[in-house]
């Protein structure tokens, strides 16, 4: 049976054993060839239980004569049955044993004692058949692993989101990071380990394990007519190249550095007093939204948890979130204009206007006929532009919205297509639903959310599955056929991230279902929630099993929704909320 030696780990020095002398002679010959192409070329092979080098010692210690500290390793496991010792040395006979008492005791064979056989595919053949081309630069291999502040690192180029999200699912998993990144010691501009950088982003990481070296004295894989200057300019100017437009290393080389030991402690009480320096510190330092049991939902045996994103500070929803990290991200991409074009069914457009307001910027929100007529109010009121458009979705106005922005000079940020729609609740949102259940002892069996963009819950179900695989159910939720509820809609209008991660069941609600909900929920729990959050409460209710950690999703309040409640027919909906009337306060003599 072959065995998978893939992985090529980046290890000290220090932790290795040789079990042989070296040959003087090759050895300085050796050292100084790797000297002249100022790149290991191929990794040695290690056993991984005692770090016995079983080939490849005397790279190992040319290594050592240049002052490396570190030396690429495939490490395979010595005991196997498909490794065997023979020798070189005619009529001499070593056995394994002997191999790692030799390492471990410092008694070392001669020089060319040992002959390790690997069964790779079924075939015998010698171990160094294993050994991959790596081409290290030096450069690294004398370089210290420290950690670095995230914030002090230049990226020179774009990433692409969903190669970054493999990374990030690996490091959230095993709750490792196994990726270096690479800086220019002088600008810190990051040289290699783009989806490294963004998974560590996404994560909240505040340092970044790395090694800092001379960019000169490097060769850089670049693009056609790319230079090292160019390279630099991008990182320290912000003009970003395209993805993969440079790498360093060609072969990924594996740390261990726990993604524990790269953030602070995460602050225990419970109570905060909550002073803010300016609004805009409200929106991301008044995260988490509050988590709050839903006790009427609830058993000895099911607690149901709703996660309310109306504690955001600007739109009252989850908007808020999107809006503040696509502006973000265009500033940080020198793409922000002073005028902002969005297609808006309302609470993007408020959340939108009301930062745009903060920066001095404007913005011209287009939204579906169809949408309440109280949104119009309230973006006015923020100062915003409205264009009302014969159209009944929100994804339909798009390719308008794109076409005048171009025409004006104006930036329409897309919220639909936006990657920094997924970003910000991959880096927040569920990682703010994990951590609240947890400081309770709780992981969750199923979360339910509604589907408009698809950002929240494809990020929701990307977390959790990469975290905790099947052990947790996403359901997503989206109006029945030819039905409307605002900011939720069908998954074939057209999803961009539905289709990056797994549902494991979408559930269809009527108009009718998702207002009783939403009522239901205003007369037990006492707050009222929007048509999109009743629409989660209808799923939940015809999905849900006696047992069980359940989190509901709530984009929004439902003070915008006024038209849909108020008719007649809505608010004489009492046979699911019939109860008794209250009894007389009873009269008592005083004294």
């Amino acid at each position: 049976m072959s065995q998978n030696h893939s992985k090529i780990h980046l290890v000290e020095l220090e932790k290795l054993r040789p079990h042989e002398e070296a040959d003087a002679n090759y050895l300085k010959e050796l050292t100084q060839q790797i000297a002249s192409d100022k790149i290991l070329k191929y990794a040695i092979v290690a056993d991984q239980k005692t770090n016995v080098i079983l080939d490849g010692e005397h790279r190992y210690n040319a290594l050592k004569n240049l002052g490396c500290k570190r030396i690429p390793v495939i490490y395979v496991d010595y005991e196997s049955p498909n490794i065997e010792v023979q020798t070189w040395r005619n009529g001499y006979n070593l056995t394994k044993h002997e191999v790692i008492e030799a390492a471990l005791t410092g008694k070392r064979f001669p020089p060319k004692t040992s002959r390790h056989i690997i069964k790779n595919s079924d075939t015998p053949v010698h171990i160094s058949s294993i050994e991959k081309k790596v081409d290290v630069p030096l450069e690294i291999l004398k370089s210290d692993l420290k950690l670095v502040p995230l914030e002090n690192v230049r990226t020179a180029m774009h990433t692409n989101l969903k190669d970054a999200l493999q990374v990030y699912a690996r490091f959230l998993k095993t709750e490792n990071v196994d990726v270096p990144l690479i800086l220019d010691k002088k600008t810190r501009v990051l040289l290699d380990g783009y989806e490294a950088f963004q998974a560590l982003d996404l994560l909240s990481a505040e340092m970044v394990p790395a090694f800092q070296i001379d960019i000169n004295k490097v060769e850089i894989n670049a693009t056609e007519n790319l230079t090292k200057e160019a390279i630099l300019k991008a990182g320290l100017k912000g003009e970003k190249l395209p993805p993969k437009s440079f790498t360093l290393l060609t072969e990924h080389l594996a740390i261990n550095v726990p993604l524990k030991k790269l953030s602070k402690r995460e602050k225990q009480s419970k109570k905060v007093l909550k002073v803010y320096n300016s609004s805009l510190e409200l929106l991301h330092e008044g995260w988490p939204t509050p988590l709050v049991k839903l006790n009427s939902f609830s058993t000895s045996n099911r607690s149901v948890w709703a996660k309310l994103e109306c504690y955001n500070p600007f739109s009252n929803s989850v908007k808020d979130r999107i809006a503040w990290y696509m502006i973000k991200e265009a500033i940080e991409n020198g793409e922000f204009k002073h005028f902002l074009y969005e297609a808006t069914s309302t609470n993007t457009g408020i959340a939108l206007t009301s930062i745009a307001n903060i920066l001095g910027a404007k913005t011209r929100l287009y939204i579906p006929m169809s949408v309440q007529r109280a949104s119009d109010i309230y973006l006015e009121i923020l100062g915003a532009d409205v264009v009302r458009l014969p159209v009944g979705l929100t994804v339909e106005a798009i390719s308008q919205v794109d076409s005048e922005a171009k025409a004006q000079g104006a930036a329409h940020l897309n919220q639909f297509e936006n990657d920094a729609n997924l970003k910000a609740h991959l880096k927040h949102t569920a990682k703010e639903i994990d951590q609240q259940l947890a400081s309770i002892g709780l992981k969750p069996t199923c979360i339910i959310g509604g589907l408009g963009t698809s950002g929240h819950m494809s990020a929701i179900s990307l977390y959790f599955k990469a975290k905790y695989g099947d052990d947790v159910k996403i359901v997503g939720v989206q109006p029945a056929p030819n039905e409307v509820i605002p900011g939720i809609r069908r998954v074939e209008t057209g999803m961009k991230w539905i289709h990056w991660t797994s549902f494991d069941q979408i559930v269809d609600v009527t108009q009718e279902e998702a207002i009783e909900a939403a009522i239901k929920i205003a007369r037990k729990e006492g707050f009222l929630i929007g048509l999109s959050s009743g629409a989660v409460v209808n799923a939940f209710q015809k999905i849900a099993e006696e047992k069980g950690v359940y989190v509901l999703v709530f984009p929004d309040s439902g003070y915008k929704y006024a038209e849909q409640f108020e008719k007649p027919q809505r608010l004489s909906i009492e046979k699911h909320f019939q109860q008794k009337p209250p009894p007389s306060p009873t009269k008592t003599r005083e004294g």
